[in-house]
């Protein structure tokens, strides 16, 4: 291992699943996942500040977290189709 490369912090994050009741009286679960914030703010820690989505898959007894490319929110619905101008003709 290179001394000179600086390597990620680890920590325990919390896994919370809260109930949340609705006005109407129905009751639904909440799952949360609370990361340290001495883990957030590290150098090397790999998401930007600020609002960004993410893609998030279970593989075996794995949760993967990664930044979501264009063509996984287009899969997700996340990003509207461009819709093409239509041009209207000139009249002579």
């Amino acid at each position: 291992m290179n001394p000179t490369v600086s390597q990620m912090k680890e920590a325990v994050a919390s896994f919370v699943v809260t109930k949340k009741r609705m006005p109407d009286g129905r009751v639904y679960e909440s799952p949360r996942i609370y990361l340290p914030t001495k883990l957030t703010t590290d150098s090397n820690f790999p998401f930007s500040k600020g609002s960004l989505r993410l893609y998030v898959r279970v593989s075996g007894k794995r949760l993967l977290v990664e930044r979501a490319a264009p063509i996984v929110l287009k899969r997700f619905g996340r990003i509207k189709r461009k819709v093409r101008k239509v041009r209207k003709r000139r009249s002579r």
